[in-house]
């Protein structure tokens, strides 16, 4: 009688077990049909990328789109913000966003466009509004990212700066500082500084002279209180 119990019993499992496992079998059977990527609409502003669809993740509701985002990003430098949206059930959206023209870097031939992050756009740029970094840089390819440090803090300080003077150049004034011309300006600092510190710095004094109606010739932000000329 005990044995008829614990045979009625394990039956019982062992049943339970297979519905289980039927069931899940159907569940994932029915996931990775209903989601399955189907087709991958690609879109670039101004620019193309090419996505290798056999690469790709199959399962659109398990998608890992961080992943796939950062890798198109380190794939393509040109592109400065990548999308990816899921749209279901089984298509994907990828839109590219290329890099922006912010400034113009170099001397002579070896002239280029730069992003704001100082990644090379271009050679012999033809962009007259863009504010111009006069300094000289070595032979680079689009993609790359300047390593300069003159020309990088340059690019930190229009960057910083933007919403506080309107610079049009900045070119190298000695061994250790730059000085920008910002409309009746010229602002000496010193490459190696916190630029966001020289920023908030340069904000005060401007402010506090655009409210008198007059702007300084010179501002040397190169020492702990800066001087000012006129």
């Amino acid at each position: 009688m005990r044995r008829t119990v614990r045979s009625r019993k394990f039956g019982r499992i062992v049943a339970f077990v297979i519905v289980i496992l039927l069931v899940s079998g159907v569940f994932s059977w029915g996931v990775n049909a209903l989601f399955t990527i189907r087709s991958v609409e690609v879109a670039g502003v101004g620019i193309g990328i090419a996505v290798d669809q056999t690469k790709l993740p199959k399962n659109l509701l398990f998608f890992p789109v961080d992943e796939v985002r950062k890798q198109i990003l380190k794939d393509y430098p040109l592109v400065g913000s990548v999308t990816v949206k899921k749209k279901y059930p089984g298509t994907l959206v990828i839109t590219a966003i290329p890099r922006k023209p912010f400034a113009i870097a170099g001397v002579g031939r070896e002239t280029y466009a730069l992003d704001v992050d100082g990644v090379v756009l271009s050679q012999y740029p033809s962009q007259n509004d863009l504010p111009i970094i006069s300094i000289a840089m070595l032979p680079m390819q689009p993609g790359s990212t300047v390593s300069d440090p003159a020309v990088m803090a340059a690019v930190r300080f229009l960057r910083e700066t933007a919403s506080v003077v309107a610079v049009s150049e900045i070119t190298g004034f000695d061994a250790s500082s730059l000085q920008a011309r910002a409309e009746s300006m010229s602002i000496v600092f010193p490459q190696n500084a916190d630029i966001l510190v020289l920023a908030r710095t340069l904000q005060t004094i401007t402010a506090g002279f655009r409210i008198k109606g007059k702007l300084p010739t010179t501002i040397d932000l190169r020492f702990d209180k800066p001087v000012v000329t006129f």
